[in-house]
């Protein structure tokens, strides 16, 4: 049932993945994430395809098909992996070209109606040549309902991808590998629901009919209501072409370049108010051409006792992004006011790296490496006026005019409507932001292993790793506030075991680690004009932690058996850190724990194949998965609360000794009523639910 990372949750124990007001997901890995809506954030949980860097999860929309294995790998992944992975790197392999004629097809429906399928075809081109095709659909299926002021249906699917892989090897020493992919997305987005009503204005003439919603809160994950006719199809689209190299300069060492280039465009709409009442429908816009290209040397000597990689990187990311927010009754605006909020950004990064692996004596392995990365930053732009009667812009002109009312001419529609409110100025004209920032940083880990049998590793690692600054996107009227976060530095201090037991029956792999957080990136509010408005921005904690432990196991207890599952438990807490709520109030976050970081998270699946004497052989299996109490906000709001859920799913099929898998499913059986996001909404909050129960049928083929 995964189809894409968000789904990930399902079976990896820490992980989780939510939905931002804008449509950005947001990636945790035990309780490290960035809650921001920007598609431009960087992340902490880094996302790779056949080593090619996926540089921001709105560039993964193809990253799930046609693949081999999804590797996830937790903790601090800054050495080899480079930065923005201090959560840790989701690293998903394609299926390869073949040496001979393979092909195979899935073909997936639910009872909403939603179908997904896909196919491959794989082989020889010629005695050097392989080739592989692949598509992948997602049609149909809407299941979000109107339930109060409309009847409207939402959440059908339209997303196509495909894939063409090419293996050539014209000499035994040299491999080249090409990986093209593109994909579009004009899926209904899935809206969010109201739940909490408290207009900034209650007189505003809009106040009224949101306000009907209270006593009308939403009951079921089905329920949606939104804006009457509103187009909530999405427009995206991701290409991008990873063009790889390896030459084996002599048996024990290896030359390796990697060229990767991704354009995505991303439109994304959503009724941010969660209601059927015209207040403030959006669109997020994003268009990010992103180019790296990597480097490097690996090899061994000593008789294979010591292993090495030394390499560099560069990668430039050029972005332009914002939000076309209607305000058409947010009472906190004048009636009918437009905005657009636009600005182009950059990202860049130069590295080198290197990393060493030295058996001491047999089953003793030291292992060291470092990266260094010098990072660029920039922004330019501002938040625009977009017509309307008085317009936005009349806010800008009421604040000015307090200084002088002349200034007031300066903002008109359709122009920049950001006041120049210094430093160093203070002009109270319209200014575009204009900043760059510059830093570097030295990511680094040092592991010892230890193996005394086939069966048994031991092994203990600190590292350290480093997640990019970057500016805040955001609606701005103040152009103090467009300042950047510097980088955010973890450390890690881990432990572990991983042990093959019951005669090759059972893996278990166990872990307790230490996080020690500086500068932490998050989204908050700041006073401005001597605290008369608040405003949303970006602000850095100064000291933060994570502790916790985790364990999994894989096992096949009789024949025919399979038992896979494990748990995660971290205790995330900020440190000493003062700062403000939505109201411009200040508030202490000391001891509070992190956004979207459940205390305990777990996953057990379980598939029993009957065996039988015939070439058809029926299965049954099943899963659970728990997520426990978390909050979608710092400070743990009540109102920003996710309570803890439970998840039960089950299938039963066939499976034929001729290449065919037919089973029927049933996922979330409870109908569990959960969500795995809560967002501000101005006049309110909302909050974006999880599926309910749903039934299906797959069938599948491989020749």
């Amino acid at each position: 049932g995964v189809i894409d990372a968000t789904d990930l949750g399902a079976i990896v124990p820490g992980f989780t993945s939510s939905i931002s007001v804008f449509g950005p997901p947001v990636f945790s890995l035990r309780g490290v994430n960035f809650n921001s809506f920007q598609a431009s954030a960087p992340p902490t949980v880094s996302s790779y395809i056949d080593e090619a860097s996926i540089p921001y999860p709105v560039m993964g929309q193809a990253l799930f098909l046609d693949v081999e294995r999804v590797e996830v790998l937790k903790g601090p992944q800054g050495t080899l992996f480079g930065q923005n992975a201090t959560g840790g790197s989701i690293n998903v392999i394609a299926a390869k070209p073949t040496a001979s004629l393979e092909t195979g097809f899935r073909v997936d429906v639910n009872h909403w109606g939603e179908t997904n399928a896909e196919g491959f075809v794989s082989g020889p081109l010629s005695d050097t040549l392989r080739a592989r095709v692949a598509v992948q659909t997602s049609q149909f299926g809407g299941w979000q309902r109107g339930y109060f002021l409309n009847d409207q249906k939402n959440g059908d699917q339209n997303k196509v991808a495909g894939r063409l892989l090419l293996d050539w090897t014209p000499t035994d020493r040299l491999t080249v590998a090409v990986n093209v992919n593109a994909s579009y997305d004009k899926s209904e987005q899935q809206q969010a629901q109201g739940f909490l009503f408290t207009p900034v204005n209650p007189a505003a003439p809009s106040a009224g009919p949101f306000l009907s919603y209270v006593g009308n809160e939403p009951d079921d994950a089905r329920d949606a209501d939104f804006d009457l006719g509103y187009d909530t199809r999405a427009d995206s689209n991701t290409f991008q072409a990873i063009l790889r190299a390896d030459y084996e300069i002599t048996d024990s060492l290896t030359f390796t370049s990697i060229t990767n280039y991704i354009d995505t465009r991303f439109r994304s709409p959503h009724d941010q108010d969660g209601t059927a009442v015209p207040m403030q429908p959006a669109v997020s816009k994003a268009d990010i051409k992103s180019i790296n290209q990597e480097v490097r040397l690996a090899g061994d000597f000593a008789d294979g006792r010591v292993r090495f990689v030394l390499g560099g990187s560069y990668a430039d990311d050029d972005i332009t992004e914002g939000v076309a927010n209607d305000y058409v009754g947010y009472t906190g605006f004048p009636p009918n006011s437009p905005a657009e909020w636009r600005y182009d950004l950059t990202q860049k990064a130069l590295a080198v790296f290197g990393n060493v692996d030295f058996e001491i004596v047999e089953g003793l392995t030291l292992s060291g490496g470092a990266r260094y990365t010098d990072t660029e930053q920039s922004i330019f732009g501002c938040t625009f006026d977009r017509g309307g009667t008085p317009g936005i812009r009349g806010i800008s002109q009421f604040i000015v005019a307090g200084v002088d009312p002349a200034l007031a001419a300066a903002y008109v529609p359709g122009g920049c409507i950001t006041i120049d409110d210094g430093p160093p100025n203070f002009t109270f004209l319209p200014v575009f932001a204009d900043q760059t920032q510059k830093e570097d940083n030295v990511a680094w880990r040092g592991i010892i292993s230890y193996e005394p049998t086939d069966q048994v590793l031991l092994y203990g690692s600190v590292s350290r790793g480093y997640k990019a600054g970057t500016y805040p996107v955001i609606i701005n009227l103040f152009n103090s506030v467009i300042q950047p976060v510097t980088q955010e530095e973890l450390t890690s201090y881990e432990a572990g075991a991983k042990l093959t037991l019951g005669d090759g029956r059972v893996q278990l792999n166990a872990a307790a680690f230490h996080y020690d957080y500086k500068d932490k990136q998050f989204f908050s509010f700041l006073p401005v004009l001597q605290g008369a408005l608040v405003t949303a921005t970006l602000v850095n904690i100064p000291e933060s932690t994570v502790d916790g432990f985790e364990f999994d196991i894989t096992a096949e207890p009789v024949d025919g058996l399979r038992i896979r599952g494990g748990a995660t438990y971290i205790k995330t807490e900020v440190s000493n850190y003062v700062g403000f709520d939505f109201a411009g109030q200040p508030l202490d976050f000391s001891g509070k724990e992190f956004n979207y970081a459940p205390p305990w998270s777990a996953n057990l699946d379980a598939e029993y194949e009957f065996q039988t004497s015939g070439s058809v052989r029926p299965f049954i299996g099943g899963s659970v998965t728990y997520r426990d109490n978390t909050f979608a906000d710092l400070g743990e709001p009540a109102s920003f609360a996710m309570p803890s859920y439970t998840l039960l799913d089950a299938r039963v099929g066939l499976i034929s000794d001729n290449g065919w898998r037919l089973s029927i499913y049933g996922r979330n059986l409870t109908d569990e009523y959960y969500w795995n996001s809560v967002a501000s909404a101005g006049d309110g909050a909302v909050r974006f639910t999880g599926e309910p129960r749903t039934f299906g049928a797959s069938f599948s083929f491989r020749y």
